[in-house]
C-alpha cells in the first residue's frame, strides 16, 4: 500500500510539474489567435472597476430516496437580489422568501438511471423556473446562476419516459428565461465553481505537439488553467461547443444555443480559475470584471456572495426527507411499497 501510494503521489507532482512546464511555454509564445476563440489573445487582464449594479443569485437544493414501491423527491430553490454601490453591499432581498417551502413529488415506475436523471431535472426545473420569476420581478442588471446555464448532456432522457416530459417543461423554463433576461437587459451568468470541462484543453491541444497533447489530455480546464492564468487574469472567451448544431443540448436550445459562451477567469491568487457562462452579446470583459470584483472576498475561496448566500439558503437537511417519509408512513400504514431498500436497511454494518 505504502508503495502504491508513494507512487501515485509522484505520479501527481509530475504531472503538475508537465501543466506548468506547458502553461510557462504557451505564455511565452504570446498566442493571438485560438481555434474557436472569439476574441484575440489567450490570456487578458481583466478590467477592475468599483460596482454599482443590482446583482441577483438563484441556487436550488435536492433530497431524493428511491423506496421498495416508490422514490419519493424533495427540492426548493432561493433567489437573492443584493444591491452594490462602489462594490459595497448596500441592500439584499429574497425570493420567493428567505425559507421558502420546499416541493415534494414521488415517483413510481423509474429505473434508478432514469430516476437519476429525473431527479436532476426536478431541481433544475425549481431553481429555474425561479429564476423566471426572480427576473421578472426585480429585474437585476446581473443574474447568476449556480452552475451551468444550459442542461447537461446526462440530463438529456431518452424518448417517451417521463423523465422527457419533465426535460420538455425545463427546457422551456430555460428558453423563458434567456427571453426574459434580454427583454429586461438583465445580463446571465452561469458561474462553475469546480468545473470538471475539458473545452479550454481541446482547443488549446489543437496548437501542441504531440508529448504535450498526451499531458493535456490527462488534464480538466481548470487543473490546466491554474498555472496558465495569473491572479486577476482570464482566458479569451470560447463557444460552447465546436458546432452547436451538432451538439445535442444545444440543439434542442433552438436559436439560443449558438449564444452559448465561455471564459474562465482567476479571481484570487491562492484558488482556481472559475468557468464562466454567458449570453452573447454580453462582452466578456464585462462579465470577467463583475465576476472577479465580486469574488475577492478571501484569498483562497473565490466565489461571489451573493451565490454563496443563495448556496446556504437553499441546501436542505436530511431530516426534511425523513420527516416527509415518516408522515406518509402514518398516513399509509404498514405497507410494502414503504420499505426501505436493503442497502438503507442493514440490520448489521
Amino acid at each position: 500500500m505504502r508503495d502504491r501510494i508513494r507512487e501515485i503521489a509522484e505520479s501527481i507532482a509530475k504531472l503538475d510539474d508537465e501543466r506548468q512546464t506547458i502553461a510557462e511555454g504557451l505564455r511565452e509564445k504570446g498566442i493571438e489567435v485560438l481555434p474557436d476563440g472569439l476574441e484575440r489573445g489567450m490570456v487578458l487582464p481583466v478590467p477592475t472597476s468599483p460596482l454599482t449594479a443590482s446583482v441577483a443569485a438563484v441556487d436550488g437544493g435536492l433530497l431524493a430516496q428511491e423506496f421498495h414501491g416508490f422514490d419519493l423527491l424533495m427540492s426548493r430553490a432561493v433567489g437573492v437580489v443584493f444591491g452594490y454601490d462602489s462594490s459595497r453591499r448596500t441592500s439584499h432581498k429574497y425570493h420567493p422568501s428567505a425559507l421558502p417551502e420546499s416541493e415534494i413529488a414521488a415517483t413510481y415506475t423509474m429505473d434508478t438511471h432514469e430516476f437519476n436523471t429525473y431527479k436532476s431535472l426536478f431541481r433544475l426545473r425549481r431553481e429555474i423556473g425561479c429564476a423566471v420569476e426572480l427576473c421578472e420581478k426585480h429585474s437585476p442588471n446581473y443574474l447568476f446562476l449556480d452552475g451551468s446555464i444550459v442542461p447537461q448532456v446526462s440530463d438529456r432522457p431518452t424518448e417517451g419516459t417521463d423523465a422527457r416530459k419533465l426535460y420538455e417543461e425545463v427546457l422551456a423554463l430555460y428558453n423563458k428565461l434567456f427571453s426574459s433576461c434580454e427583454a429586461r437587459g438583465t445580463k446571465l451568468i452561469g458561474v462553475i465553481k469546480d468545473s470538471r470541462g475539458r473545452r479550454f484543453i481541446e482547443i488549446l491541444e489543437k496548437m501542441l505537439v504531440e508529448s504535450e497533447r498526451e499531458t493535456l489530455r490527462r488534464s480538466n480546464d481548470t487543473s490546466f488553467l491554474s498555472f496558465l492564468l495569473k491572479e486577476g487574469e482570464r482566458t479569451c472567451s470560447f463557444s460552447y461547443a465546436t458546432s452547436a448544431k451538432e451538439h445535442v443540448v444545444l440543439k434542442d436550445l433552438r436559436d439560443w444555443g449558438p449564444k452559448i459562451s465561455a471564459l474562465y477567469c482567476r479571481p484570487a491568487p491562492e484558488d482556481r480559475p472559475l468557468r464562466v457562462e454567458f449570453l452573447s452579446p454580453t462582452p466578456a470583459s464585462e462579465v470577467a470584471s463583475v465576476i472577479c470584483e465580486l469574488s475577492k472576498i478571501n484569498k483562497r475561496y473565490a466565489y461571489p456572495a451573493v451565490l454563496i448566500e443563495a448556496d446556504l439558503r437553499a441546501a436542505m437537511d436530511p431530516l426534511e426527507l425523513e420527516r416527509a417519509y415518516k408522515d406518509l408512513f402514518v398516513r399509509t400504514g404498514l405497507r410494502s411499497a414503504m420499505m426501505k431498500l436493503r442497502r438503507d436497511s442493514r440490520p448489521f454494518r
